[in-house]
């Protein structure tokens, strides 16, 4: 099915191709009947159709020509009304973006969707996947150090300054690391916390009071910082 895709690919040359993934199991071309389709897809109705009378439809495939390895904007608002992952062709490789919910506007639900959720999702929207972790609550006040555990294992290094993209660790209520955050830019991060919907929050006061650590993936590129902010776009859209 990988050559498959990336064959289909490299036959629509500048234009993106389009297609479906059935049962996780067997591709579907597609034609893009969009009117610039060097610059966007668009699957017509009977291909939908025809996808779902063969089974279930578990991804969508598109791809970048001569763009990011990195869903746009408009992707990821599309994604959002598809309910399902969205494969990318680019450079020719697959990347794989599992469908998740905006990282704005979540509710908090420990260990489903909280702050570490918001971290995983975001930088797997950038191209890096990080694996997720059975925990409880309160692990901080039961010997357990999840972030200063986690990070290190999965090529973060802790850095001095802070830029785009980097987690934030603060400690709340514990002299333990217990709540990350991502730095967004202009003072502001994006973050998840109990009993509070997930949403940006001015990096000032009490989040610099009680930070204890800053930490950069070493395969961190600005260019996948897009990513999150095209996610956070959708929400006002």
């Amino acid at each position: 099915m990988k050559t498959q895709i990336l064959n289909h690919a490299k036959q629509c040359g500048e234009a993106e191709c389009c297609g479906f993934v059935i049962d996780n199991k067997t591709y579907l071309p597609c034609n893009n009947i969009s009117s610039t389709p060097t610059e966007t897809f668009e699957i017509a109705t009977e291909d939908w159709i025809t996808a779902e009378q063969q089974g279930e439809i578990t991804a969508v495939v598109h791809s970048h020509p001569n763009g990011l390895p990195i869903l746009s904007q408009a992707d990821q608002f599309y994604q959002q009304q598809t309910g399902v992952d969205w494969w990318l062709v680019c450079d020719n490789k697959i990347h794989k973006f599992r469908y998740i919910k905006p990282l704005l506007g979540r509710e908090f639900k420990h260990g489903k969707t909280d702050c570490l959720t918001l971290v995983r999702d975001a930088y797997m929207l950038t191209g890096i996947d990080l694996p997720d972790y059975e925990r409880q609550d309160d692990w901080w006040h039961n010997g357990q150090n999840l972030y200063l555990d986690l990070l290190p294992k999965n090529e973060f290094e802790q850095v001095e300054d802070v830029q785009e993209g980097d987690v934030i660790l603060v400690c709340l209520g514990s002299t333990t690391p217990n709540h990350a955050a991502i730095y967004i830019g202009n003072q502001f991060i994006l973050h998840h916390c109990p009993n509070r919907l997930s949403k940006r929050d001015l990096y000032d006061g009490f989040w610099l009071k009680y930070t204890h650590s800053i930490w950069r993936h070493k395969k961190w590129q600005l260019s996948g910082f897009t990513a999150i902010l095209n996610n956070m776009a959708i929400s006002s859209i």
